[in-house]
C-alpha cells in the first residue's frame, strides 16, 4: 500500500470521503463519484502557454464545480480534493511528468500554510510525485506579506507575483528539468515568475501543470 492510500484510509475514520465536485459520499478508495465527468469542462486545448514556460497543460476549465472543489481545499481541514486533482493531473500531464527530473508546487505563504495546515499546491504536487514515482522537492518559498491574486488585473498579478516568491534555501537544480504544479492557472503570471526563478538557479527546462485554467472571455 502506498503512503497516499494509507493516508486516505486513516483520514476516513475522522471525515467521510466525498466527491470534491458534487459532495456525494464515495468509498475510501474512490476519488470522485461515477458521474464526476459531467461536472467538469475538460480541456483539449489549455490555452496560451505562460511566458517562460516550456510546456503547459490544465485538466479542466475553472467552472463553477471546479471552483467549488478548489475552495473546499483552500478552506482547510479537507484534503480530499487534492488527491482527486493529483490523479487527474497525473493522467493529463503524463508527457510532462515523464520528462521531469523533479516535481514541485507553487508555495503558499507561511501564514496561509499555518491557517490551512498545508500548502495546497505542494500537497497536490507531492501526490503527483508519489503516483509517478518521481522526486518531490520544495524548490520555492513565498515572501512574507504575499498578497492574494484573485482581485488583481493581469498586470497587477505579474507585478505581485514578482514580489511574492523566492528560491528555497540550498536549491540545487542545475541541469535539471522541473515540473511546476498549481491548483489554478489564471493569467499564468505565477508560473512565469516561478519559472524565471528556477531557470536562474540552473534548471534547463521548466514545464507547468494545473488542475484548472481560467478561460479568456
Amino acid at each position: 500500500m502506498r503512503a497516499w492510500e494509507f493516508r486516505r484510509m486513516a483520514a476516513a475514520f475522522f471525515l467521510p470521503n466525498r466527491c470534491p465536485f458534487c459532495d456525494e459520499l464515495i468509498g475510501v478508495r474512490e476519488f470522485w463519484c461515477e458521474t464526476f465527468y459531467e461536472h467538469l469542462q475538460f480541456l483539449d486545448d489549455p490555452g496560451e502557454i505562460p511566458t517562460g514556460v516550456d510546456g503547459f497543460t490544465a485538466v479542466c476549465a475553472y467552472n463553477a464545480r471546479a471552483r467549488s472543489a478548489v475552495l473546499r481545499l483552500k478552506k482547510g481541514n479537507y484534503r480530499y480534493p487534492a488527491d482527486a486533482f493529483a490523479v487527474l493531473i497525473a493522467e493529463n500531464a503524463a508527457e510532462l511528468i515523464q520528462q521531469a527530473d523533479i516535481i514541485t508546487g507553487v508555495p503558499s505563504s507561511r501564514e496561509r500554510r499555518k491557517q490551512l495546515g498545508y500548502a495546497q499546491s505542494e500537497l497536490i504536487a507531492g501526490m503527483v510525485a508519489e503516483i509517478a514515482r518521481k522526486p518531490f522537492r520544495r524548490l520555492l518559498g513565498a515572501v512574507p506579506g504575499k498578497k492574494e491574486q484573485k482581485h488583481l488585473t493581469a498586470e497587477e498579478r505579474l507585478e505581485n507575483a514578482r514580489n511574492s516568491f523566492r528560491l528555497a534555501e540550498n536549491t540545487e537544480i542545475k541541469g535539471k528539468k522541473i515540473l511546476l504544479i498549481d491548483d489554478v492557472c489564471t493569467t499564468g503570471a505565477t508560473f512565469s515568475v516561478c519559472a524565471e526563478l528556477l531557470r536562474g538557479a540552473g534548471a534547463i527546462n521548466v514545464s507547468a501543470a494545473s488542475f484548472a485554467r481560467t478561460l479568456k472571455r
